[in-house]
């Protein structure tokens, strides 16, 4: 069976268009435009702790985050409250998180705090590769990167976000935010 010319011409046009309109092909690794969280928490927690008095179980409460390796993000007066309710946001070391859990509840109820995961710990060692090659690169090639300035600023973006996320990555093994309620038990 002989097909016309422009039939030809139309299934090739046709085929070349699928072609385009396909997935992607996958990122060879390095993913060299990959963010990292910069942030330091690997979770957030929410919840509350149910106490006799909140007056006198405040100074306690925060005698027991600083004793289990927490700390405040802003000084106790800097925080909304009323005569029966005070908030409170730390921060703490994620492997500290539950052994606090347990101290705060000597001092009152608290259920099981809502746990949220933010992103995921960023791969050092993979950080570190892209950071070796982009100065490697930087430095054996300043004529190349001078001839395409936008390169050589795209490249310095790319330095600068990884060693941030280095930085990050090196200053903590993760934390956990956690925005708690303390609470007057109800008479």
């Amino acid at each position: 069976m002989r097909h016309s010319p422009s039939f030809l011409k139309v299934t090739a046009l046709l085929f070349l268009a699928s072609l385009a309109s396909a997935a992607p092909a996958p990122h060879a690794k390095p993913y060299w435009l990959k963010t990292y969280s910069l942030a330091p928490y690997h979770e957030t927690w929410r919840g509350e702790l149910e106490v006799k008095k909140l007056d006198a179980a405040l100074p306690k409460v925060v005698a027991v985050i600083e004793k289990g390796g927490g700390r405040l993000t802003q000084p106790l007066a800097n925080f909304v409250g009323s005569s029966t309710e005070q908030q409170l946001s730390l921060i703490v070391p994620q492997k500290k998180a539950k052994a606090l859990l347990q101290a705060l509840r000597k001092l009152g109820k608290a259920a099981e705090p809502a746990v949220h995961p933010n992103g995921m710990p960023v791969p050092l060692g993979e950080v570190r590769e892209k950071l070796a090659r982009l100065a490697k690169e930087k430095i054996e090639n300043p004529v190349a990167l001078a001839q395409t300035p936008a390169a050589a600023e795209a490249v310095d973006e790319m330095i600068e976000h990884l060693a941030n996320a280095e930085a990050v990555a090196r200053s903590t093994d993760g934390e956990v935010l956690w925005n708690l309620t303390v609470k007057e038990a109800r008479q």
